[in-house]
C-alpha cells in the first residue's frame, strides 16, 4: 500500500462480495464497515449476484483486484481523493479462519494506523 500525502485521503470503499459466502457475510460485511468508520468513509457494496452490480463489481475486480474467470471473494478496495483506486484485501478460499486473519492484519497495520493517525481526535 502507497502511502498517502495529507491531501489525499480516502473517499469511499468498495466491497465485492455475495450474500451466501461466509468469507462474506458476516465477517467481512461487519469488517468493511468497521474500515469505513475508522477511516471516516461510506462503504459501496457490490453484490456479484445481482445482476447491475456484478457488472460493476466485475469491472472493478478486472481493472484494480485479484482477476481471473471465476475470482475471488471479498475484495476490497479503497476509492482515493485523488481517483486512484487501491486493492486493500481479498478473500481465501481456504476455511474463513485465514480470511479473519486477512482482516486482523490489514486492522493491525502500519498503512492504516498512519491514515487514522492524520485523522486525529
Amino acid at each position: 500500500m502507497v502511502p498517502q500525502t495529507a491531501s489525499v485521503r480516502p473517499r469511499r470503499l468498495t466491497i465485492v462480495l455475495a450474500d451466501w459466502c461466509p468469507h462474506c457475510v458476516p465477517l467481512s460485511d461487519r469488517n468493511v464497515r468497521r474500515l469505513a468508520r475508522a477511516l471516516k468513509v461510506p462503504v459501496r457494496r457490490l453484490d456479484i449476484d445481482r445482476r447491475a452490480e456484478g457488472r460493476i463489481a466485475d469491472a472493478v475486480v478486472q481493472k484494480y483486484g485479484d482477476a481471473s474467470p471465476d475470482y475471488l471473494i471479498p475484495q476490497v478496495f479503497v476509492e482515493w481523493s485523488d481517483g486512484r483506486v487501491e486493492h486493500l484485501l481479498t478473500g481465501f478460499s481456504e476455511e474463513v479462519a485465514r480470511t479473519a486473519r486477512a482482516w486482523k492484519d490489514l486492522f493491525a497495520s502500519d498503512w492504516l494506523r498512519s491514515l487514522t493517525a492524520a485523522e486525529g481526535p
